[in-house]
Order: C-alpha cells, then sequence, then structure tokens
C-alpha cells in the first residue's frame, strides 16, 4: 500500500512540474515579441497607354535539363557508335592487310619451294644425265679398247696364221720339188700353176692345172710329184692349231712351179 502511494505522489509531482515549465516558457516568449504595426495603404497606379505601346519582351524558353543531358548523351552514343566503327573498320583492315600479305607470303613461299624443287629436279637430272655420259663414254673406250685389243689380237692372230701358213706353204712346195722329177724337155722360165685341194689330215683330195706352162711332159710331172706325197704332215697340224687359217689359206692351195735351177 505504501509503494503504491509513493509512486503515484511521484507521477503527480512531475506533472505539476512539467505543467509550471509549459507556463512559464511560453509566457516568455510572448512578452519577448516586439508589437507588429499596421502596413499603410499606398494607391496603385497603372499606366495604362504607356504599357500599351510598349511590346512585350519575349522570355526565353526555358531549358528542359533532362532533355537537354539527354541529347548530350545521344550524341555521345552516337559519337562513341562512329568512333567505335571507324575503329572497327580500321581493325578490319589491318586484318585484311594482315591476311593479305600472310597469303602473299605463304604463295612466294610455295614458288619458292617450288622453284627451289625444279631446280633440284634439273640439277639431279643433269647430274644423271653426266653420269649417264660419262659411263658411256667409259663404255664407249672400253669398247673401243677392247676392240681395238681384238682387232690386235686378230692381227696378231692372222699375222700368226699367215706365218703358219707361209711355213706350210714353203712345207708343201719343198716336199714336192723333193719328188718332182723333171722331163728332158724343161727349160728354164717355164711356169706351171696348180690348184691343189687338202682335207684336214692333209691329204690331197684334188691337184689341177690352172695355168700350164705349154709344155704338157712338164705339167705332167709336177702331178706326178703331187701325187708321190700324197699326205702332207704340216698341213694337218695346221688343221688341228689353226683351223680358221687352215679353211682361209690352205684347204685350196695355189703353188707355182718353175724350173730355174736348169740351164738355158
Amino acid at each position: 500500500m505504501n509503494k503504491g502511494f509513493y509512486v503515484l505522489a511521484i507521477i503527480i509531482s512531475l506533472l505539476l512540474h512539467g505543467a509550471l515549465i509549459t507556463a512559464i516558457t511560453y509566457g516568455w516568449e510572448a512578452s519577448s515579441m516586439p508589437e507588429r504595426k499596421p502596413m499603410p495603404k499606398f494607391v496603385q497606379a497603372k499606366l495604362v497607354t504607356i504599357e500599351a505601346a510598349t511590346p512585350k519582351k519575349k522570355l526565353p524558353k526555358k531549358v528542359d535539363k533532362i532533355q537537354q543531358r539527354a541529347q548530350r548523351e545521344a550524341e555521345q552514343k552516337r559519337k562513341a557508335e562512329v568512333e567505335r566503327k571507324r575503329r572497327a573498320a580500321l581493325e578490319q583492315k589491318k586484318k585484311q592487310e594482315a591476311e593479305k600479305k600472310r597469303k602473299a607470303k605463304v604463295e612466294a613461299d610455295r614458288k619458292a619451294k617450288q622453284e627451289k624443287a625444279q631446280r633440284e629436279k634439273e640439277r639431279k637430272e643433269k647430274e644423271r644425265k653426266e653420269k649417264e655420259l660419262k659411263e658411256q663414254l667409259a663404255k664407249e673406250r672400253e669398247s673401243s679398247f677392247n676392240e681395238a685389243l681384238e682387232d690386235e689380237q686378230e692381227l696378231l692372230d692372222a699375222n700368226d696364221g699367215l706365218r703358219a701358213v707361209g711355213s706350210v706353204g714353203e712345207a708343201i712346195q719343198q716336199r714336192i720339188q723333193s719328188v718332182w722329177s723333171r722331163p728332158p724337155s724343161a727349160r728354164n722360165g717355164m711356169r706351171t700353176v696348180v690348184k691343189i685341194n687338202f682335207v684336214p689330215t692333209g691329204r690331197v683330195v684334188a691337184a689341177n692345172i690352172i695355168e700350164s706352162s705349154g709344155n704338157a711332159p712338164f705339167d705332167r710331172s709336177v702331178l706326178t710329184a703331187i701325187r708321190k706325197v700324197e699326205v702332207f704332215p704340216e698341213v694337218a697340224e695346221l688343221a688341228r692349231e689353226e683351223p680358221t687359217a687352215f679353211e682361209r689359206h690352205v684347204r685350196t692351195t695355189t703353188l707355182n712351179f718353175n724350173p730355174e735351177d736348169l740351164r738355158q
């Protein structure tokens, strides 16, 4: 009970003090305000004629700052777009020029490679032809040398064969003359030419007078001497060792018989 009483007393005290402070404050403000005097009334006159004769000045239009700012922004955007397009066009031009240079370089490199390959091909072809020419010349020289050797060998063989044939011819002549018995009618200056046919065994298969001396006994004496010998060992040896020489020079042999050892 006592506690509630005290609280109520405090609240009432606070309310009274607040009312007192408010009254004091309001009274002070009212006393401090100056006294207002009424304004005098003036007579207002209008010059109708003067105002009517004087033209009214046109006031400048009010500028819409929002619209002006929008216009500036639009102009800036337009200029920015123009600049962007200009830079894009310039960049595109640079790219095109760069691509053009790149293609030109690629084409130049391609042509250079082709020319290099062509030169290399021509060089190899030239080397191949030179090599073939050298090989051909070497073969020709070798062939010529071999042919010369063969010719020389053939010549040597021919010479050897001729010497052998000559030796065989002399041997045939000597064997026939060794058995030749000349007739009393034989005289110096007579000459009988005889053709003798041999076989490889050295045997005489035929003997014929191809040029008569004019003296029949003399001619017959030569044929008789050939038939007496009949086989010539030298001919058989030549046929074995030099068959080519035998075939060319000895198989058919022509001999001359002259009684030159007789007196006139």
